[in-house]
């Protein structure tokens, strides 16, 4: 072998040594091991019938509140339309009080003035003891009908709002339900998995699709208890991922949740022996740049506050 060749070998052997040891350095330097995850939602139907469009694909990005789809509503919408001629029919025998009332009223002001024209007459002797006492009569009548009527319609028509009452309520129960049948997106996310499609028949509490922030992403880790002094809520983290060619990625992040109980080493962390030992779940929030994906394993340094 020629002196180029072993130039060539040395210095593969130099800069091999030094990414294993750069490496190394960083796994032996991080505090936690753990993988990458998101929140999560599932997406399930609110609605009963089929699901006249769906339009979404995994991998697309959705906003707050946008409308991704619809349930068919036409069997609620035929229901409400039921309810609401059944409230026509009530509103109909809904007595017209004010006009009942009014007659009686007209009828007691035509009595008075009869009444105060026998006063002047029997005044005058142009009237008779009994043709005071039949008009006197006759007004005490009229205004007993007022009070009468007047009760009973107020009755009747409080017992027929009342049968209106609980149809305004289905028809308010039946508005909801038509609008919960729109399928709307919850956050701001990318659709993560999709389990329906156009056409098909739902059910409330169907899943129709999984939905994530992918913006920010966590690191949920495991340390040790003699580690928990190192691990402060809200304080600065760095969580390292694999970037290819034997280099690390870092990610400047904050832990956002310590779990107040310990657990069992998960599997996928250690070997069999070290899963015996107890930790405690912690979760790093970091930006995404787009590099971070879910499962992915990670290590994490904890750099205080």
């Amino acid at each position: 072998m020629n002196i180029e060749n072993l130039i060539k070998v040395f210095s593969l052997i130099v800069t091999g040594g030094f990414l294993l040891g750069s490496c190394s350095s960083v796994d032996k330097d991080a505090d936690a091991f753990g993988n990458i995850e998101a929140v999560e939602i599932l997406v399930s139907s609110e609605g009963s019938g089929q699901i006249e469009n769906l339009n979404i694909e995994e991998g697309d990005r959705l906003k707050l509140n946008q409308r991704v789809g619809v349930i068919d509503t036409m069997g609620l919408y035929l229901q409400k339309v039921e309810i609401q001629k059944s409230v026509e029919v009530v509103y109909a025998k809904l007595p017209d009080i004010i006009s009942e009332i009014n007659v009686l009223k007209e009828k007691l002001a035509n009595a008075e003035l009869e009444q105060r024209r026998i006063r002047n007459l029997f005044k005058a002797e142009a009237a008779t003891d009994k043709q005071l006492d039949d008009i006197n009569s006759l007004v005490k009548v009229i205004k007993k009908q007022i009070t009468a009527t007047t009760s009973s319609l107020n009755i009747k028509q409080k017992g027929l709002l009342a049968e209106i009452a609980p149809l305004d309520a289905k028809i308010k129960l039946l508005d909801y339900r038509i609008s919960r049948s729109n399928i709307i997106s919850p956050v701001n996310g990318t659709v993560l998995t999709k389990y329906a499609y156009s056409g098909e028949i739902t059910a409330p509490g169907k899943p129709l699709f999984k939905i994530a922030n992918l913006d920010s992403l966590l690191c949920r880790a495991y340390v040790s208890e003699n580690q928990l002094e190192k691990v402060i809520l809200g304080g600065r983290a760095s969580v390292f991922i694999d970037s290819g060619n034997d280099t690390k990625k870092e990610f400047k992040g904050r832990v956002t949740w310590i779990s107040d109980k310990a657990e069992f080493t998960p599997k996928v962390i250690q070997t069999k022996e070290q899963r015996m030992n107890l930790v405690y779940a912690v979760k790093v929030l970091v930006p995404n740049d787009g590099s971070l994906k879910i499962g992915m394993p990670a290590r994490v340094k904890f750099l205080g506050k």
